[in-house]
């Protein structure tokens, strides 16, 4: 693990030996940093990624995309476009560059255009894949590789899933649009205040509504999905408490354990532990 000149912490990096089957090249995060743009003209291998807090932009066919917090793009090989932060708030990423002749059937599979973009939260995933890349023993390259992509399957679903499996209907009501606001934001610094911004309305009125319709307050929902993840964390990765904490917007890691425990009533180390044995 090292960090480059971008503020871009490269978790993986391959050895010169690639599968022509499938291989991750490239792996990292990118840290806020309002100079950063990237160009790729054209892309030399498949780029995923996933914008955990702040606000980009994709620029291709002359079309300039904004991307924000939820937002998970995806660049084929061979795309023209360049990508960047937007200088007031520059975004926090999670990536993946890799390539190979499964993953061209699986893009074409999906019917995929050269850049892809969706708001969905898929955070976990990329995590997921970020775990089983630091934690891959000599050898065990193709078992590795075999498993992160089917978590790629697994983004792609989740990105393309209303073009395949389409809902009834749009969430149109109020507490519907929180809902689908919170799940988007799950893993962004935010406050009731951002809430009520965001739909035009007070505080008290949006605790009113989303209560009604689901029994617990807005804060309430926020607090059982980030415990919910740090649980799915805590048991299925070696991620540390204090970067999990730090994932899900706790102030600190005593914040996050004091939570974690009045949750589950134990705290998040003596989870891992009971857990993974």
């Amino acid at each position: 693990m090292f960090f480059n000149d971008r503020n871009e912490k490269i978790v993986y990096a391959a050895a010169a030996d690639r599968s022509e089957a499938f291989s991750c090249l490239l792996a990292g995060v990118t840290y806020p940093n309002p100079d950063y743009r990237m160009v790729r003209r054209p892309s030399r291998e498949y780029v995923f990624e996933y914008v955990i807090d702040g606000r980009g932009w994709i620029e291709t066919g002359g079309e300039r995309i904004p991307v924000s917090a939820g937002t998970f793009y995806m660049c084929r090989k061979g795309a023209e476009l360049s990508y960047g932060s937007e200088p007031d708030a520059p975004y926090e990423k999670i990536w993946l560059n890799a390539d190979g002749t499964l993953l061209s059937r699986m893009c074409d599979m999906f019917v995929l255009e050269p850049v892809v973009t969706a708001e969905v939260n898929v955070l976990d995933l990329f995590l997921e894949i970020h775990d089983r890349l630091s934690r891959m023993a000599e050898g065990g390259e193709a078992d590795t590789h075999a498993e992160i992509l089917c978590l790629l399957f697994r983004i792609l679903t989740a990105a393309e899933k209303d073009v395949y499996f389409p809902r009834a209907r749009p969430r149109n009501t109020l507490d519907e649009k929180i809902l689908s606001w919170l799940d988007a934001n799950i893993y962004s610094d935010f406050s009731l205040d951002t809430v009520a911004a965001e739909f035009g309305v007070t505080k008290m009125h949006v605790i009113r509504v989303f209560k009604k319709r689901f029994g617990i307050t807005p804060i309430q929902y926020v607090i059982e999905r980030r415990i919910g993840v740090a649980k799915s964390l805590l048991t299925g990765t070696v991620m540390p408490i204090k970067e999990i904490a730090s994932l899900l917007r706790y102030s600190n890691t005593q914040h996050f354990s004091s939570s974690f425990k009045s949750a589950v009533g134990c705290t998040p180390g003596k989870y891992r532990q009971s857990k993974n044995g």
